[in-house]
């Protein structure tokens, strides 16, 4: 097995029966058989919980377990500098954009980014100038953004910030975004939270690619604990320390060397085991889509079907031909205990991973086929999903509009006014409306038409019967 610094001093520390005069609270007493309070629930759920500081590391983190686990992570992926996080990708989005920007710095930013996007643009102050990605003109899916997409841009703006792997598992092509972005000198951001994977698949991750800032989500395609990401930066362009300042603004300060050691052991199992286990999902997953192939009627959307790279362990399906409501079909694959990643009228993403076994995929596709057949209607008319399609209207930027005076407004009469929060249908995330962009009627429609399919998150009122605007 591969090296493993803090899962070993994890180990450690866990074995030692330590009983520590400092925190956490919970005094490692629970790993025992007989804890001091009999709660067998809490034993279960914090039993293997360790700290890094006086716990894995001492309270100077003297050993340096961590940063040694760090380098070992950037060597695997290729970058010059790697930083462990346990705020998920939006921390290492929000990081991203407080490192190389500031108040009313320009960034281009995809507009189908996370949420976490505008959270950066909070906190960093920074000016969106939004770009688009290409859309399928048949199936209204984001096809990522081109070098296209970054034509005509303004000389000020410092940064391009994308988003690759999609939601829906469409790929970018870093590389070419790279060039166009560097030959204009500036810095590429790329949101590689659905992609971890590709870092171990050799010339497929964004760092590879030429991007400067990389984050990506250990525990979505991978096997870490959930809220495990890793930030990464490679070449000339982005002053590591900075990020690391960055990272340590949004970071906190009782980091679990549990979630931690989990970002560790899933490098050394990629490292050791990662090429076969990632040749054996992929063609499981390439199976599946050649069974889903013959259900009439069903498009499957991938590299065959839209003649661009895409991400092979997501398996999205477009549904319109089929009669099929992707929300419905969502709905009695949950009741199955089979959730899938999101669902809107048109379509479904489903999300394998290399602990998804190639007799589960065959199940799975099967178990598709027959739901689908089960719920089969006269095909209809595709009713794309608004938040591919959003063009806002920036007023202010993100920072002014979260900090202003406000008052809120019935949505049904905001419009013409600027919004002082945002709408994100959840998932994927993406917003609908942001802070510091004006309410049309189209996006009231929008925002109205998303909570009668599902959940709206991130605004005041989750009736969305009001909006908060600036006053």
């Amino acid at each position: 097995m591969a090296e493993q610094p803090l899962v070993e001093a994890w180990e450690t520390a866990r074995d030692k029966r330590m009983r520590p005069l400092q925190v956490p609270g919970h005094k490692y007493r629970y790993s025992r058989p007989d804890p001091a309070l009999d709660s067998p629930e809490l034993a279960a759920l914090v039993r293997d919980d360790i700290s890094l500081q006086g716990g894995a590391d001492d309270n100077y983190l003297r050993s340096k377990v961590l940063e040694r686990a760090e380098a070992l992570w950037s060597a695997s992926v290729g970058a010059d500098h790697s930083r462990f996080l346990v705020g998920g990708s939006s921390q290492g989005n929000i990081a991203s954009f407080t490192a190389i920007g500031g108040p009313d710095v320009q960034v281009a930013v995809d507009r189908t980014s996370h949420r976490s996007a505008l959270a950066g643009l909070v906190v960093s102050g920074a000016m969106p100038v939004w770009v688009y990605p290409r859309i399928h003109p048949d199936l209204g899916l984001p096809l990522g953004l081109g070098p296209g997409s970054l034509d005509g841009l303004s000389p000020a703006v410092t940064a391009v910030f994308a988003t690759t792997p999609s939601y829906v598992g469409t790929i970018a092509d870093v590389a070419a975004l790279s060039g166009s972005a560097h030959a204009e000198g500036r810095v590429l951001i790329v949101d590689q939270a659905w992609g971890a994977h590709l870092g171990f698949m050799p010339g497929r991750g964004a760092v590879e690619l030429g991007a400067d800032i990389v984050t990506t989500s250990v525990h979505k395609a991978l096997m870490g604990y959930s809220q495990t990401a890793v930030t990464s930066v490679r070449g000339p362009r982005v002053n590591a320390e900075r990020l690391d300042r960055a990272v340590d603004l949004t970071a906190t300060t009782s980091p679990s060397a549990t979630l931690l050691a989990s970002i560790d052991a899933t490098r050394a199992v990629m490292e050791t085991h990662g090429p076969v286990a990632l040749e054996r999902a992929i063609a499981s997953v390439a199976q599946m889509r050649v069974r889903l192939r013959k259900v009439p009627g069903l498009v499957v959307v991938d590299e065959l079907e839209l003649d661009q790279p895409c991400d092979p362990l997501k398996l999205t399906l477009w549904l319109p031909r089929t009669g099929v409501n992707g929300s419905v079909l969502a709905e009695a694959l949950w009741q199955r205990g089979n959730g899938v990643e999101t669902a809107d009228t048109d379509s479904i993403v489903v999300t394998m991973s290399m602990l998804d076994e190639p007799d589960f995929c065959r199940e799975v596709a099967d178990m598709l086929a027959a739901v689908i057949e089960a719920q089969r209607g006269p095909a209809r008319v595709p009713a794309p999903a608004a938040l591919w399609h959003v063009v806002p209207d920036v007023v202010v930027s993100p920072r002014e509009a979260y900090f202003a005076e406000r008052r809120r407004v019935p949505l049904a009469s905001a419009i013409g006014e600027v919004s002082a929060e945002q709408f994100c249908p959840y998932p994927p995330g993406v917003p609908l409306l942001g802070p510091g962009e004006r309410v049309t009627a189209q996006i009231v429609e929008d925002i109205t038409q998303a909570g009668r399919i599902g959940r709206v998150a991130y605004c005041g009122d989750p009736s969305l019967q009001t909006i908060e605007i600036l006053a």
